[in-house]
C-alpha cells in the first residue's frame, strides 16, 4: 500500500486530512512539531496511521522519514498559517514556510516522490482586483504569510520545470469548522452566542470573504491528490461565495436565537497595524472542471454544522 505523508498532520486542517485518508484505507504518516498541532487531534486512529514528532525545516529528519516509510505522496500542510503571527514574527514565518516547502521539494527530487499537494492560500492575491478571483489573479500579497506562500508556489514551479516534480497548490480561503484553534470569526461569534455573552465588534461588517467549511476544503485537497494528470499547478478550493461579516453575524443570530451580537461598518483588521485587504468570492471554475470539486456547504449550512458540533459538547483543542 502506498504511503501518504501529511506534514503539519496534527494541526486543524492537517489532522482532518489525516482522518479522511485513514478512513478510506490509506497508509498515512503524520509529521508535526506540536507547536501549533495538538496530539489529541489524532487520537483514535487505526494501525494504518503513524504519528511522528519532527520539524519540516529539518531536512535530514524529513528525508529519513520518507525513506523509512517509502512515502509516495505528500500533503504539505505544515506552516505558520496566521497572517497576524506573520506580522509579529516575519522572519520566523518566512523561514518555516519557505524553508519547509523547499525541504519537501528536495525530498521529492531525491526520492522520486510522485506528487505533493501544497496548502496555499488566497492571501497570495492580496487585494482582489476582480471578483470572483480566479487562479490567474495577480499575486500581490500584503503580509509575510501571503508572501511566503507566493515564494513557496514559485519554488514549486522551479522544481517542476527543472526536476519534473508534480507539486500542486491548493489555494484555500478562511477555512473554519470543528476544532478551529484560533480566535477568529466565526468561532468567536459562536462561542459568545452559545455562552450567552454579548459580543459587539466595532468594525469589519463590510468585509466580504469566501469562508470555507473544513469538510469542503478536505474534499478539494484529496481531489487534487488523487487526480490522474494535472493541466494546472494551482486550484482555488473554497465555497465560491463572498459573504460580509454583517451577513455572518445575522446568520449566527438566526441559528442561535437570543444571541447578542453586532458588528460595526468598515473593513476587518488583522490588528491595529494592518487592514484585511478587500476580498470576496473565489472562482471555482478550474477546480470544478478539472477535479470535479463541488462544495457542499454554503455559509448558512456550514455555520449550522459548526454550531451543532459545539452543542454536542465539543471544544477546540489548543496547545
Amino acid at each position: 500500500m502506498a504511503c501518504v505523508l501529511v506534514t503539519g498532520g496534527a494541526g486543524f486542517l492537517g489532522a482532518a486530512v489525516v482522518r479522511r485518508l485513514a478512513g478510506r484505507g490509506d497508509r498515512v504518516i503524520a509529521l508535526d512539531n506540536f507547536q501549533a498541532g495538538v496530539p489529541a487531534n489524532l487520537e483514535g486512529l487505526g494501525c494504518n496511521v503513524g504519528v511522528f514528532g519532527g520539524d519540516v525545516t529539518d531536512l535530514g529528519g524529513l528525508l529519513g522519514l520518507i525513506r523509512q516509510h517509502r512515502v509516495r505522496r505528500i500533503i504539505h500542510a505544515a506552516a505558520i498559517v496566521s497572517t497576524l503571527s506573520s506580522l509579529s514574527a516575519p522572519s520566523h514565518v518566512t523561514r518555516v514556510n519557505i524553508e519547509g516547502t523547499l525541504n519537501v521539494l528536495e525530498a521529492m527530487r531525491l526520492f522520486d516522490v510522485e506528487r505533493a499537494v501544497h496548502i496555499s492560500s488566497e492571501e497570495t492575491y492580496g487585494a482582489f482586483r476582480c471578483e470572483p478571483a480566479d487562479e490567474e489573479h495577480p499575486a500581490l500579497p500584503t503580509a509575510p504569510y501571503g508572501i511566503s506562500k507566493v515564494a513557496s508556489e514559485q519554488l514549486g514551479r522551479f522544481y517542476r520545470t527543472v526536476y519534473k516534480t508534480d507539486f500542486i497548490n491548493v489555494r484555500t480561503s478562511w477555512v473554519y469548522g470543528p476544532g478551529f484553534p484560533r480566535q477568529r470569526i466565526p468561532r468567536t461569534l459562536i462561542e459568545a452566542a452559545l455562552a450567552g455573552r454579548p459580543l459587539h465588534l466595532p468594525r469589519g461588517g463590510d468585509a466580504r470573504i469566501d469562508h470555507t467549511y473544513l469538510d469542503d476544503c478536505v474534499d478539494g485537497i484529496l481531489l487534487a491528490l488523487d487526480h490522474a494528470v494535472h493541466p494546472f499547478d494551482a486550484y482555488n478550493v473554497a465555497s465560491g461565495e463572498g459573504r460580509t461579516t454583517a451577513e455572518m453575524v445575522a446568520l449566527v443570530k438566526d441559528l442561535i436565537p437570543g444571541a447578542d451580537l453586532s458588528v460595526g461598518p468598515g473593513p476587518l483588521w488583522y490588528d491595529d497595524r494592518l487592514v484585511v485587504p478587500p476580498k470576496g468570492a473565489l472562482d471555482l471554475t478550474r477546480a470544478k472542471r478539472v477535479l470535479g470539486y463541488r462544495p457542499k456547504y454554503d455559509l448558512c449550512r456550514g455555520l449550522a454544522s459548526y454550531i451543532e458540533w459545539y452543542r454536542r459538547g465539543q471544544l477546540p483543542r489548543e496547545n
